[in-house]
């Protein structure tokens, strides 16, 4: 098992999506605080497209850093819009993403399941960085049904992951709250739909806390489809990102069903919001010294 930085602390510092001359000083700031692996995140076609103009410079500087990618995450609300012809480029656009793994020697593309497309008074999930503590209105549609939006995304998730597969890479999405796979029940069932032996999950930690799950259940349930873990911790009441240690996570636990289950990927400290921005190093440090005594402790 090995340690990363996930690109929560980017936005934290620097916004949704961090401006793309801001690359190089997240890349540093990652450096600085210890780290030898870090991931990428690409938000919308827009951002992507910024990626791939600068790739060359961008991969050069973190070779020159000593530093490698292990996960590229490829945020794109294309790929489930309601409408099936921008599902078709949110698919291109995945592609694309692939081929920006590949050039960064990712070994692991992730994307998210989003909020499923209901109708919202106000505001909604994830229409810029987390905001927790948010109230939401839904305004009931008649045209919406359940079970088509499932299979457009069991469809599309397959396609993601056999594009991935194609590409000898690792294809993950990670259950957060307010999303389409907001727990590890619902991450299950797409796990066994989609039926991609490169398919898996994300344990986030955090979001899994904040839904009321028993993590080392969590883990019971997901096995060898954990792919990679997001470690932060809350009191189970509101979904903060916390240093681990910081809240009600039993981490004993986690460790313990982890080495049960065999996991030898990566577990990237997730850490950020609003609430840690004003000592986000800091809190990164502290979190890196916690899981370290972790790692030591169960061998790993």
């Amino acid at each position: 098992m090995k340690m990363n930085l996930a690109w929560l602390y980017a936005i934290t510092k620097y916004g949704y999506p961090p401006p793309i001359n801001k690359i190089f000083n997240i890349i540093d700031d990652m450096k600085n605080l210890g780290f030898n692996a870090i991931e990428l995140e690409v938000y919308t076609s827009k951002n992507l497209l910024e990626f791939e103009e600068k790739k060359e410079e961008i991969k050069k500087y973190i070779k020159d850093l000593n530093l490698k990618v292990i996960n590229l995450a490829a945020v794109l609300p294309e790929l489930l819009d309601s409408n099936e012809g921008i599902r078709k480029k949110g698919i291109e656009y995945f592609k694309r993403s692939i081929d920006l793994a590949i050039f960064f020697e990712s070994p692991m593309i992730q994307t998210d399941t989003f909020t499923p497309p209901l109708k919202f008074e106000g505001k909604a999930p994830y229409k810029g960085a987390i905001v927790f503590g948010e109230k939401y209105k839904v305004i009931i549609d008649k045209d919406f049904s359940w079970r088509k939006f499932w299979k457009i995304l069991v469809d599309i998730m397959k396609k993601c992951a056999k594009a991935a597969k194609k590409n000898n890479l690792l294809f993950t999405i990670e259950p957060r709250i307010g999303e389409t796979i907001s727990n590890s029940d619902a991450m299950l069932k797409l796990l066994e739909e989609v039926n991609e032996e490169n398919f898996g999950a994300v344990l986030d930690c955090g979001h899994l806390n904040a839904a009321k799950e028993i993590i080392p259940l969590s883990i019971e349930k997901l096995g060898e489809k954990i792919m990679y873990v997001h470690a932060s911790d809350n009191d189970g009441r509101d979904n903060y990102h916390f240093a681990p240690g910081k809240g009600t996570i039993d981490w004993d636990g986690v460790f313990q069903a982890l080495k049960k289950h065999k996991f030898n990927g990566y577990i990237a400290i997730d850490v950020g919001g609003e609430e840690v921005k004003n000592r986000l190093n800091e809190e990164v440090l502290e979190a890196k010294n916690f899981l370290e005594k972790l790692f030591e402790k169960y061998g790993f």
